[in-house]
Formats: structure tokens, C-alpha cells, sequence
């Protein structure tokens, strides 16, 4: 038989990690350096800067409001079995998978206020922000970039 284990109610032969979300993993004394297998790490692109609510095309939404929305972060870091992103790519990916981490030291980039660990196929597309040109108020075609810029199959 076989068992999903985001199905099973955690007990104490299952670790749960939910404990943690609201932590910094106690790594406070030490900088995270890699990480192994499909895990990625990325901040939050998305959110106001209290971390409290979500902004979508201007409008503004208590995260609390929209448990399951989708999420838009940027990658920084990846472990050795990422096959599809990279660090710098700007990702989405559903709200409700993932642990959150905030207040950690990441080595060759610095603090990291809130962010989420998240295994690579938990992803839905990797994504690029839209362009403004000052002077028309208008953002550019996405036929502008160059061939292979993003969206990487």
C-alpha cells in the first residue's frame, strides 16, 4: 500500500516541520551554505513589506485571506539535483507547500527575512517580472527578450 506523507497526521515517529515555520531552524549562530537533492530556497517576491499581506496588480490581501493563492519568489539557492531552475529565477509556486523560514544567514548572500524551502516539483512555471518603460507606461512584449532570457521548459 502505498501512503502520501503530506496525508499522515504528524505523531511522534513523524517529524513535523511545522514547528519550525515560524523559526529560523536554529541556525541563528550559523550561515546556510547549500543545500542537497531537489531542495530549493527562495524569498518572497510577493508580499508587503511586513510580510502580512499579498499584493496582486496593486490590490492588496491579508495573506490570511488566501491561504491556498499562488505564490511568486525568487530562488536563492538550489540544491545538486535542481534540474530546472536556477539561482536568481523568479518561480511560482502554491502557498501551501513548502516550509517557511525566516531570519537565517545565507552564505554569499546575506540575511534572509522571510523566505519558503521547497522541493523542486512542487514548482508551476518559472516566470520573469514585467519591464516598465518610464516614458509610455506601458510594459515591453515579452517577444522583446532574448530567446532562452526565461521560461525555461
Amino acid at each position: 500500500m502505498t501512503v502520501n506523507i503530506d496525508q499522515l497526521a504528524p505523531t511522534k515517529s513523524l517529524i513535523d516541520l511545522s514547528s519550525h515555520s515560524d523559526n529560523d531552524f536554529g541556525l541563528a549562530n550559523f550561515d546556510l551554505c547549500n543545500l542537497f537533492d531537489d531542495l530549493l530556497l527562495a524569498t518572497y517576491v510577493d508580499e508587503t513589506e511586513d510580510g502580512n499581506c499579498i499584493e496582486r496588480g496593486g490590490i492588496i490581501v491579508p495573506k490570511n485571506s488566501v491561504y491556498r493563492a499562488w505564490r511568486v519568489g525568487k530562488v536563492i539557492l538550489t540544491g545538486n539535483k535542481c534540474n530546472n531552475v536556477k539561482v536568481d529565477d523568479y518561480i511560482i509556486f502554491p502557498s501551501d507547500k513548502g516550509v517557511s523560514v525566516k531570519n537565517i544567514t545565507i552564505e554569499g548572500h546575506g540575511p534572509l527575512t522571510r523566505g519558503v524551502f521547497l522541493n523542486e516539483e512542487r514548482l508551476f512555471r518559472i516566470c520573469k517580472p514585467k519591464e516598465y518603460i518610464d516614458n509610455e507606461s506601458s510594459t515591453t512584449s515579452a517577444d522583446s527578450s532574448p530567446a532562452g532570457e526565461c521560461c525555461r521548459a
